[in-house]
């Protein structure tokens, strides 16, 4: 029985406790970030990849 009271005093814990949410806000805020980082890199590998295919088609054999 005091396993149960010792889990739930433990839930409650968490649950009143504010580093939580704060924690989960920057997890999300993180996971933003790297999106649009992907996102920003992958748009300049696409205008790169197109330079040194334009380059590629002008220079001869």
């Amino acid at each position: 029985m005091s396993d149960r009271v010792t889990a739930r005093a433990e839930l409650v814990r968490l649950v009143r406790e504010e580093s939580g949410p704060t924690a989960t806000e920057y997890a999300i805020l993180l996971a933003v970030l790297v999106l649009v980082a992907v996102a920003a890199i992958g748009g300049i590998g696409e205008r790169i990849y197109n330079v040194y295919e334009s380059v590629n088609s002008v220079m001869p054999g």
